[in-house]
C-alpha cells in the first residue's frame, strides 16, 4: 500500500512538472515546444543574472510570473513574494518520493554494501509513466559507463582521506518547468524584488556556485526588515530551512528544484549529475538521514576526482613546475589556511582568474579554492608549523635526538640508481667536482663488514660509494709503470662513506644508446677547472661507468621491492635504502683486469678518433663487459667454438673513413677522393655524390632490381648541386677572378645549397615511402651530405679574408649615440671597451679577423622597413620612436619605456640619437647573417649596443616590470630575417636556434620567436633564477614582479618568472640557481644544451652574448671567469660545427664590468687616499674624445676591480674562441685560396 501511494505521488508529480508526460500542455501548445522554453528561460535567467541588470531582471521574473498564471488554478494577484510565501513553496510538497526502510549512502565518508539499496530501489520502482516524466537528453548509460566511473590518477595522500564508493545508477532528473523555475528562485530569495534586503539576489555564474547556494542565508524576516530597516536580521541557511519544514524523508522539494536546476546547466559534469540524481532520490526514512546525505553529496561533489577533471581540474602531481606559479607541480603539497591543515588536491589554469589550486580541509573534508599569493602564503605557514614541531620534539628529547638531515633524506632517491652508477662528490677531492661512482650493495657492505668504518653514529643516512678512476688520489711516487701524469698514479677504484644528500649524490647524466663521446666529456671537463693532464683518468672513469651501467641494463631483473619494503629492509640491515635498490654486480666483474684493460685503449692526449669530417662526433664504443665475461668461461676460453664466441660479443662497427681533401704538390688543384680514381680538371668532374653523401643514403637512392627508387629525387637533386659546384670551383681554377666575383658565386653556390636542402628535406616527409626507409634518418643524412657540400665549397673558394677560418666582427658608431644616466651599469662606454677586447683578440689585425666599423645604409632601411616590424608590434615602434624623436637634442638618460603611469622606464634611459643606435645595432646582426651564410665568414660578432634580449613584441614583454637596458631585439630580428622565406626578402633558413649565455633570461627574445612553438626556432637560455628563487606565484598583478636589474636578488631575480620553465618543445629554460657558476652552466650546456640543439640540428645559432655572468661584474650575481666564457663559446662553436658548418652570429648583450674610462673627479671632501685609489682603464683610439663617462663612486669603486678581470677580458676570450672555431679545417689539408684573383 505504501508503494501504491508512492507511486501515485510520483504520477502526480510526472503531471504537474513535466510537459513530457502528456501529449500537450494546458494551453495547447506542443511538449517540445514548451520544454525548449523551458530552457531558454533557464539560460536567459543565467545571462540576466550575469550582467546585474535590474531592469533586465525585472522584465524577466514578469515574464515567468505571466507564465505562472496562466498555469496556476489561482488567482496569480494572491501570490506573494514574502516570508509567508516562501514557507508555503516549501512547505507544499507534491513530489515526495518512495519511502523505504533506512539504508546508508555511498556518498559520504561512511559508506557501505549498495545492495540493500539496489534491493529496495528495486521493490520501489516507479510505473513507466512516472519514468517517462524524468526522460531527457541525458541517458543512464551514458552516466554509468566505465570512463565515467573511473577514478582519475591522483594525489595518494588525498586518497588517503576519502572514500570514493562507486554511485550507484538512478533515472536522470527532469528539466525545470516556468513555475518550478520562480518556485525555485522565490525559495532562494533570488531576483530584482530581493535587492533591497538581501546581499546576493542573482545567481552565479558556474555550476558548482550555484551548487554552493545550498548553503545561502535565507532572510526569515523580510517583511519586517523591508517596514523597517533598524529591525534585527534572522537569517538560516537554505538547507537547514528545508530541514525545517520537511515532513519526512521525501519532503525536499525546493532542495529537490536546485539540484534538477543544476542537472541541466550545459556545464555540469556527468559524474556531478549522477550524484546529485542519486541523492535526491535515493529511498531514505527519515527527515535526518535524507539531509546528511544531500551534505555529504554537496561535499562529495566537490572534492570527488571524477568531477573536477572533468570539470577542466587537473589532479595529477607534474614531475616538474608547470608554468610560472608551479601548476599542478604543488599537488598535494600541505598548507595552513584560517588556523586549518589542508592539502593541495587539484590544479585549474582559469583565463580570468589566473592559477587556482583547490585545497581540502583534513578534518572536515571542505573544499576551498586558493590563488598563487594565498596558497604560498598557506605553504609557508605549514613549514613554519613543521619547524616548531621538529623543534619542540628536539627539546623535550632527553637524549641527543638523529640529525634533520638523516629526517629529510632517509628516502632520498635519485634516478638510475638501479643501474648502479651515479655521480657522488667526494670528501677527499677539494675541487668538489662530481664524479663517476658506483654504491655498494647491502650484500657487499656485509661481507666488508669491520672494513667499512662509519663515520656517524648512524649508518642510516650514509652510503658507501666506489669512485671510479679518481684523479685526486695519485702519487708523484706512484708505482703504475702505464700512468700517464701524476693523476693517474692512484688505484683505479677507490671507497669512501658518503652523507646521503643532494648535493653528494647525483644522477649519473649519460645514456648507453649511443655511444661514448669523447667530444662531449672533453667539453664537460673544461669546466671542471682540472688541469689538462687529468683528462685521461676523466675519460677512463666515464668509460668503466658507461661499461658498467650498460651490463647492469642488460642483466638487471625487476626488483620486487616497493620503496616501501626497500625502507624497511634497509632500516633492518642498518643501511640506507639507496644501497638496497642499487644494482649487485657479480663478483667475477668486479675482479676483472679493468687496469689492463684500460691500457689497451689509445691515449687521447696523442691519439684522436677519426670521424668522416669535422662534424661528426669522436665517439668510442662502450666496453661490452658482458662479453668479456663470456669470452672467459668454457666453451669459449677452450677457443672451441669462436666463430659462435664472436657473434655473441656485442661491438660498434667502425665508420667508414674519407678523408676530406688531399692538397696536391702546387695546393692550387682541387682534391680527389681516393676511391674515386685520378681525375681531370679538363673533365670537370672534380667530385662525385658519393663524396658526400653517407652510404646508408647512397644505398637508400640505389636502383632496386633495375627499378628505380623511391628517393630517385633526391638523388637527382644531389647530382645537380655536386654538378654545380664542380662547375664554379672549374671556373675559378681556370680564370682569373677578382675577389668580388668570386665571393658572389659562392654566395649564390651557398644559397642552392640550402634552398636545395630545405626543398628536398621537405619532399622526403611529403612523399610516400616503403616502410623499410626511415624518412627521419634520410633527412638527418640529407642534412649532412647538405652541409659537407657547404663547407667543401667555402673551404675551395676561400681567400685569405673571406671564406673558411675566417671570423668578422661588424660594429657601428652611431650605437654611441644611445646615451643613458649617470650611474646606469649599461654605458656609453662598454662599446669601446667590447671593441678593444675584440681588437686583443686580433680583430682588424689579422688578415683572418676584419673589422667591419660601417654598416651601409641599405641594412638601415632593412631592419627599419622590412624586419623590425616582424619582431616587434607597429604600435611599440611607433611609440619608441615618437617617445625618442620628441626629446631635445642635448636630452641623455631620459626614460623610454614607461607607461602612462610614469611606471616601468627605471632601466630603459636613453637620449635623442637611441633609436638610431638600436636599428644600427640590427642592422650589423642582419649584415653579419648574410656574411656567414653568404661564405663571406663561418662565424661573426656583432659589437653593439643597447642590447636587446629583454625586448618583447611589445612594451615589458612576458610581465617584467621593464624593457631592462633594452630598445629593440637584435637576435630576434636576425633570426627573423634568416627564417623568412626568400620570396619575403629573407634568407629561407628552416631552423635557427638562439642560445642565451646573458646572465638574465631573454624574455624578449622568447616572446617574439617562441610565444607559441614554432618549429623554425629553438630558444635556450641558462639565467639566474628558478621557482625556489622567484617562487610558484601568479604573475597576474602588473606590479608582482616588482624588482628591477640592480634590486635586490633576494626579492627576485629580473625579468621573472618567465625564464623558470620551458612552455613548449621550442624553449629550452634552465634556470641556475641564484648565481651562475663554471660548474652549473657547464653542466647544462654538456648535459642539456648540447642534445636539444643536435635534436634540433639548427641552419644557424645565434649567441645573446651576455657578459654580466662575469665574477666582477657589478650586478653580483655571476661567477664565471674570462675563460670560462671563451669555453662556452668554444663549446657552442662544437655544436655549430656538427650541424650547420660552423655558422654562428654572436651579438653583444650585457657585461658592465668596464672600469672608469675618464678620471674620476671625486668628492674634494673625500680623503685624499680614496680619491686616489681610483684608477682608470685606457681604451686607446677606441674611445672617442667627445665621450664622457660620468658615474657615482659607490659604482665607480665597485668597478675598480674589473681591472684585473672584467669585461673587455671577456670580449678577448670570447671572440679568440670564435675565431678557433671558424676553422672548418685543418690548413695544411686546405689550401687558403683556390686558385688565382685580382
Amino acid at each position: 500500500m505504501e508503494n501504491s501511494d508512492s507511486n501515485q505521488k510520483m504520477d502526480t508529480l510526472a503531471s504537474l512538472s513535466s510537459p513530457i508526460a502528456n501529449n500537450s500542455n494546458d494551453d495547447g501548445t506542443s511538449n517540445a515546444k514548451q520544454q525548449q522554453g523551458s530552457q531558454e528561460t533557464s539560460n536567459t535567467t543565467t545571462s540576466d543574472s550575469q550582467s546585474n541588470s535590474t531592469e533586465s531582471n525585472s522584465s524577466l521574473q514578469k515574464r515567468k510570473m505571466d507564465q505562472v498564471s496562466s498555469q496556476e488554478e489561482s488567482n496569480p494577484k494572491n501570490f506573494k513574494l514574502d516570508s509567508s510565501t516562501l514557507d508555503s513553496v516549501i512547505i507544499n510538497a507534491s513530489n515526495a518520493l518512495p519511502a523505504s526502510s533506512s539504508s546508508s549512502s555511498p556518498i559520504g565518508s561512511k559508506s557501505n554494501s549498495n545492495s540493500a539499496i539496489m534491493e529496495e530501489k528495486k521493490e520501489s520502482e516507479t510505473p513507466k509513466q512516472s519514468r517517462i516524466a524524468y526522460t531527457n537528453n541525458d541517458s543512464l548509460a551514458a552516466l554509468s559507463t566505465p570512463e565515467a566511473m573511473k577514478i582519475p590518477e591522483c594525489d595518494p595522500a588525498f586518497l588517503s582521506l576519502v572514500k570514493l564508493e562507486p554511485i550507484p545508477p538512478a533515472p536522470p532528473l527532469a528539466k525545470l518547468t516556468p513555475r518550478e523555475l520562480v518556485q525555485l528562485e522565490t525559495s532562494l530569495q533570488i531576483g530584482p524584488q530581493f535587492e533591497k534586503v538581501v546581499n546576493e539576489f542573482t545567481w552565479r555564474q558556474d555550476w558548482n556556485g550555484n551548487l554552493q547556494m545550498i548553503e545561502k542565508d535565507i532572510l526569515m524576516n523580510q517583511a519586517e526588515i523591508m517596514s523597517n530597516s533598524t529591525v534585527k536580521r534572522i537569517e538560516m541557511p537554505f538547507h537547514e530551512w528545508v530541514v525545517k519544514h520537511a515532513r519526512n524523508g521525501q519532503d525536499f522539494t525546493a532542495i529537490e528544484l536546485l539540484f534538477r536546476f543544476i542537472y541541466h546547466l550545459h556545464d555540469t559534469p556527468s559524474t556531478a549529475k549522477r550524484i546529485l540524481a542519486y541523492t535526491i532520490q535515493c529511498p531514505v526514512s527519515s527527515i535526518p538521514e535524507r539531509n546528511q546525505i544531500i551534505l555529504d553529496a554537496v561535499r562529495r561533489i566537490s572534492y570527488d576526482p571524477c568531477v573536477l577533471t572533468q570539470d577542466g581540474w587537473t589532479t595529477v602531481k607534474a614531475d616538474k613546475p608547470d608554468g610560472h606559479s608551479g601548476g599542478s607541480y604543488l599537488i598535494g603539497r600541505r598548507a595552513i589556511w584560517q588556523g586549518f591543515e589542508a592539502i593541495v588536491i587539484a590544479f585549474v589554469r582559469d583565463e580570468d582568474l589566473g592559477d587556482l589550486w583547490k585545497c581540502l580541509w583534513i578534518d572536515d573534508l571542505e573544499t576551498f579554492d586558493l590563488e598563487s599569493d594565498e596558497l604560498q602564503e598557506g605553504m609557508k605557514k605549514w613549514e613554519r608549523k613543521i619547524q616548531r614541531r621538529n623543534a619542540n620534539k628536539n627539546t623535550s628529547s632527553g637524549r641527543t635526538r638523529p640529525s634533520i638531515r638523516y629526517e629529510e633524506n632517509r628516502n632520498f632517491t635519485v634516478d638510475g640508481i638501479g643501474e648502479g652508477i651515479i655521480l657522488a662528490k667526494s670528501y677527499r677531492n677539494k675541487g668538489g667536482q662530481p664524479w663517476p661512482a658506483r654504491i655498494l650493495h647491502v650484500t657487499e657492505i656485509k661481507a666488508l663488514g669491520s672494513q667499512l668504518s662509519s663515520r656517524r653514529s648512524s649508518s642510516k643516512n650514509e652510503v658507501h660509494v666506489i669512485f671510479l678512476a679518481p684523479f685526486w688520489n695519485g702519487d708523484e711516487k706512484g708505482s703504475n709503470p702505464a700512468a700517464t701524469s701524476q693523476f693517474s698514479t692512484g688505484p683505479l677504484f677507490e671507497l669512501e662513506t658518503l652523507d646521503v644528500s643532494s648535493n653528494t649524490i647525483m644522477k649519473y647524466p649519460y645514456s648507453t644508446d649511443e655511444e661514448l663521446s669523447v667530444t662531449r666529456l672533453r667539453n664537460e671537463f673544461s669546466f671542471l677547472g682540472l688541469p689538462k693532464a687529468a683528462f685521461p683518468r676523466f675519460l677512463d672513469a666515464h668509460r668503466l661507468a658507461m661499461a658498467l651501467k650498460l651490463y647492469a641494463q642488460t642483466h638487471n631483473q625487476e626488483n620486487d621491492l616497493s620503496d616501501i619494503d626497500a625502507s624497511a629492509t634497509a632500516s633492518l640491515t642498518d643501511t640506507h635504502p639507496l644501497s638496497i635498490k642499487t644494482f649487485h654486480f657479480p663478483d667475477a666483474l668486479l675482479n676483472l683486469p679493468f687496469d689492463y684493460m684500460l691500457q689497451k685503449y689509445p691515449d687521447p692526449t696523442k691519439t684522436k678518433a677519426t670521424a668522416m669530417d669535422d662534424s661528426e662526433d669522436v665517439t668510442e664504443p662502450i666496453m661490452q663487459l658482458h662479453g668479456v665475461l663470456s669470452s672467459i668461461a668454457p666453451p669459449y676460453c677452450w677457443n672451441a667454438n669462436p666463430t659462435q664466441a664472436d657473434h655473441n660479443v656485442l661491438v660498434t662497427p667502425k665508420k667508414k673513413v674519407q678523408p676530406l681533401s688531399i692538397p696536391d704538390s702546387k695546393g692550387l688543384t682541387p682534391s680527389i677522393s681516393p676511391n674515386m680514381g685520378s681525375l681531370s680538371v679538363d673533365e670537370k668532374t672534380i667530385w662525385t655524390i658519393d663524396y658526400f653523401a653517407s652510404p646508408y643514403l647512397l644505398q637508400a637512392m640505389a636502383d632496386i632490381d633495375g627499378k628505380p627508387s623511391p628517393l630517385t629525387f633526391l638523388k637527382n637533386a644531389l647530382q645537380k648541386l655536386v654538378n654545380t659546384l664542380n662547375h664554379v670551383v672549374t671556373e675559378s681554377e681556370k680564370r682569373v677572378q677578382d675577389l668580388e666575383t668570386r665571393r658572389n658565386k659562392l654566395s649564390s653556390l651557398l644559397i642552392t645549397c640550402m634552398s636545395t636542402k630545405g626543398q628536398y628535406e621537405e619532399n622526403v616527409y611529403s612523399n610516400a615511402l616503403p616502410p623499410s626507409m626511415n624518412k627521419d634518418k634520410i633527412v638527418k643524412e640529407w642534412r649532412k651530405t647538405c652541409e659537407r657540400i657547404f663547407r667543401r665549397a667555402i673551404v675551395r673558394l676561400s681567400h685569405v679574408d673571406s671564406g673558411n677560418n675566417v671570423t668578422a666582427v661588424l660594429t657601428d658608431s652611431r650605437c654611441n649615440e644611445h646615451i643613458t644616466a649617470s650611474g646606469s651599469f649599461e654605458r656609453a662606454v662598454r662599446l669601446p671597451a667590447a671593441l678593444k677586447g675584440a681588437k686583443k683578440a686580433g680583430a682588424g689585425k689579422k688578415p683572418t679577423m676584419p673589422l667591419i666599423t660601417k654598416i651601409e645604409d641599405e641594412y638601415l632601411t632593412l631592419a627599419e622597413d622590412k624586419v623590425l616590424p616582424m619582431a616587434h608590434k607597429a604600435s611599440y615602434l611607433k611609440r619608441i620612436k615618437k617617445k625618442i624623436t620628441s626629446l631635445p637634442q642635448d636630452a641623455k638618460g631620459v626614460p623610454l619605456t614607461d607607461d602612462s603611469d610614469g611606471e616601468g622606464g627605471e632601466d630603459t634611459m636613453g637620449s635623442r640619437g637611441s633609436f638610431t643606435a638600436a636599428v644600427s645595432a640590427v642592422a650589423a646582426a642582419l649584415k653579419g647573417v648574410d656574411m656567414i651564410v653568404g661564405g663571406n665568414c663561418v662565424n661573426a660578432f656583432c659589437a653593439v649596443r643597447p642590447p636587446g634580449h629583454h625586448a618583447g613584441r611589445e612594451l615589458r614583454p612576458m610581465k617584467a616590470i621593464s624593457n631592462g637596458f633594452c630598445l629593440l631585439n637584435a637576435a630576434a630580428a636576425a633570426a627573423l630575417y634568416a627564417a623568412a622565406p626568400r620570396s619575403q626578402g629573407g634568407l629561407g633558413l628552416k631552423r635557427v636556434c638562439v642560445i642565451d649565455i646573458d646572465l638574465h633570461h631573454g624574455n624578449g627574445t622568447q616572446d617574439i620567436l617562441c610565444s607559441t612553438y614554432d618549429p623554425r626556432f629553438l630558444y635556450v637560455s641558462t639565467h639566474v633564477g628558478g621557482p625556489h628563487i622567484n617562487g610558484y606565484q601568479d604573475d597576474n598583478e602588473a606590479d608582482v614582479l616588482g624588482r628591477g636589474l640592480r634590486t635586490n636578488k633576494n626579492e627576485g631575480i629580473f625579468p621573472g618568472r618567465c625564464g623558470d620553465t620551458s612552455p613548449h618543445p621550442g624553449v629550452l629554460n634552465i634556470p641556475l640557481g641564484k648565481r651562475v657558476t663554471a660548474s652549473s652552466v657547464g653542466t647544462a650546456l654538456v648535459s642539456q644544451v648540447t642534445p636539444a640543439v643536435e635534436k634540433f640540428d639548427p641552419e644557424l645559432i645565434i649567441i645573446s652574448a651576455g657578459f654580466d655572468a662575469h665574477v666582477n661584474d657589478p650586478l653580483g650575481m655571476g661567477g664565471l671567469s674570462a675563460q670560462d666564457f671563451g669555453t662556452v663559446t668554444h663549446v657552442i662553436c662544437q655544436m655549430a660545427k656538427k650541424s650547420c658548418s660552423g655558422r654562428v652570429l654572436s651579438i653583444l648583450e650585457g657585461g658592465y664590468g668596464v672600469p672608469c674610462c675618464r678620471k674620476f673627479e671625486s668628492d674634494i671632501f673625500l680623503p685624499t687616499e680614496t680619491r686616489k685609489a681610483l684608477k682608470t682603464i685606457n681604451l686607446g683610439e677606441e674611445l672617442p674624445d667627445s665621450m664622457i663617462d660620468p658615474m657615482d663612486e659607490t659604482l665607480a669603486k665597485k668597478l675598480d676591480k674589473c681591472h684585473e678581470e672584467g669585461f673587455l677580458h671577456c670580449l678577448q676570450e670570447h671572440v679568440s674562441s670564435l675565431s678557433t672555431g671558424s676553422q672548418l679545417e685543418d690548413q695544411k689539408a686546405s689550401p687558403a685560396t683556390c686558385g688565382p684573383c685580382t
